[in-house]
């Protein structure tokens, strides 16, 4: 938790890694359609630029590489399902290739 708030105190902010981690959750635990619907990266509001499931899991990937080590391993063991879930559900598609590629797991 030391390492996190380390890394949001010079990033994006306090509680950044939860909420990103709560949205991508939430995501990929969605419906199919919404999953496989226009990319991810049409917000739901548009003055909002971390509103979408691909921004947060960019924050969840910035802070793989940037946690110590430990604190990585810590923060992919709840990523990778995650990961692996959204693989098993969404069609490789033009418009989320590079959702994909950012992905722990391919």
């Amino acid at each position: 938790m030391r390492a996190i708030a380390a890394f949001e105190r010079t990033h994006f902010g306090p509680g950044s890694t939860a909420r990103a981690l709560t949205t991508w959750s939430k995501f990929v635990h969605g419906t199919i359609r919404a999953i496989n619907g226009p990319a991810p990266d049409s917000s739901s509001c548009p003055c909002c630029e971390d509103d979408g499931p691909d921004e947060h899991r960019t924050i969840l990937r910035l802070a793989l590489h940037a946690l110590p080590a430990q604190a990585a391993r810590e923060l992919m063991l709840l990523v990778r399902p995650l990961d692996e879930l959204y693989l098993s559900r969404s069609y490789p598609r033009p418009d989320n290739a590079d959702l994909r590629a950012e992905l722990t797991v391919e």
